[in-house]
């Protein structure tokens, strides 16, 4: 979806581990592989999953919270609940995985649901760390936005994926890789909706 008026917003007090948050998630290997390379585009192109690490972000606003307070925090924290839900759909080996719905919908949604299906049948898991640096990068209209993109520099080089039947899988190597992430307030609260996640070395932290 296109996205204008774009705005840098920069970080608050207490923001720090926020837009520096180690997060659980397996963005990054497996879509790639699985649907045959990574997005060069805007969101609706192809992401990649990786693997899995703890979450030092803070917890994400209620479905009741108002979309239009602080409607950047509001996205970030909506953006690393996906990550979130989707590591633990993946250590679950579960597509339908019920917290996914929480804060993704859309292509977003189906993206990740089929790259889910892929490793489920394919017998992979994500292990190790990765790391975000989520910013908002353009939001529209500019006062009360109802629609935002956030902009990630996903290190994944800690992160990897393994067979769960314990068999010989080698994966290949992480890296920073370009995260766009287009969310849109959906039933009251905002969303993630499209997701594009590009190929190791398409951004720098």
């Amino acid at each position: 979806m296109a996205m204008n008026a774009a705005r840098r917003i920069p970080p608050k007090d207490g923001d720090t581990n926020m837009n520096r948050a180690t997060a659980t998630t397996l963005l990054a290997a497996s879509i790639c592989a699985a649907l045959a390379g990574c997005g060069t585009s805007e969101p609706a192109a192809t992401p990649t999953v990786e693997p899995s690490v703890t979450t030092a972000a803070p917890a994400s606003p209620s479905p009741t919270s108002d979309p239009q307070r602080d409607p950047a925090r509001q996205a970030i924290d909506a953006y690393l609940v996906t990550q979130r839900a989707f590591v633990a759909a993946s250590r679950a080996g579960d597509p339908n995985f019920p917290a996914l719905t929480e804060r993704t919908a859309g292509q977003a949604l189906k993206l990740l649901q089929g790259a889910l299906t892929t490793m489920q049948e394919q017998g992979l898991r994500g292990r190790g760390e990765t790391l975000f640096h989520p910013a908002v990068d353009s939001m529209q209209p500019a006062q009360q936005p109802t629609k935002i993109r956030v902009r990630d520099c996903m290190d994944t080089r800690d992160s990897s994926r393994y067979k769960a039947d314990g068999s010989a899988f080698n994966d290949a190597p992480g890296g920073f890789r370009l995260v766009l992430a287009d969310l849109e307030i959906t039933s009251g609260t905002w969303k993630v909706t499209g997701l594009a996640i590009h190929k190791v070395g398409s951004c720098k932290p």
